[in-house]
């Protein structure tokens, strides 16, 4: 084992292709067409936080993305841009999954639920994301039990965000909650 660092510097190695070995942080800041983006520079400031200077934008190319779909990169979205032969380039996977908790607001039958993302305020106690709005969520446990609407209203569960295989792909939001459980004694 040596005593140097042992990881592999990709994203330098990705710099040295570029002719201009130019990288800039950037924030996404609106969607052009296909995969190309509008973006503005972006440096830390004193405190470490991430902040926007100049008033300079750039296009930037996501090569993570297919070029013949429609962009899934969300505003305010940081990433390193790198410029190749004068092109800016960057490499944001869209996010296959997240889970976060929800709270229970209405039942919309069978298995659908309306939810609205909660956040933890202490021990035990959630109240509504900021920015937080209705969303439909399906519970993977009545899919196939019952008649559904089981689930009451103000329940917290979790919610996992899984993509579909549409094109481009829609996000779509389920959770567990076993209402129909039997137990055995």
């Amino acid at each position: 084992m040596s005593g140097q660092n042992d990881y592999y510097d990709a994203l330098w190695q990705w710099a040295e292709v570029s002719a201009s070995r130019a990288a800039q942080l950037v924030r996404i800041t609106a969607h052009e067409e296909s995969n190309r983006y509008t973006a503005r520079p972006i440096a830390f400031n004193a405190v470490g936080e991430t902040e926007t200077v100049g008033d300079d934008t750039l296009t930037v190319t996501n090569l993570a993305e297919p070029t013949g779909t429609d962009g899934q990169v969300s505003a305010d979205t940081d990433a390193v841009a790198i410029d190749v032969g004068g092109r800016w380039i960057v490499f944001i996977r869209p996010v296959g999954s997240a889970i976060f908790p929800a709270k229970v607001t209405a039942s919309q039958g069978s298995a659908a639920y309306t939810v609205r993302e909660q956040v933890a305020t202490g021990a035990g106690t959630f109240t509504d994301a900021p920015g937080a709005t209705n969303l439909t969520a399906h519970n993977l446990a009545e899919l196939s039990l019952g008649p559904g609407a089981a689930v009451t209203d103000d329940t917290i569960v979790l919610i996992l965000t899984v993509m579909d295989n549409s094109t481009p792909p829609t996000v779509r939001y389920v959770f567990d909650h076993p209402t129909y459980a039997k137990y055995l004694s």
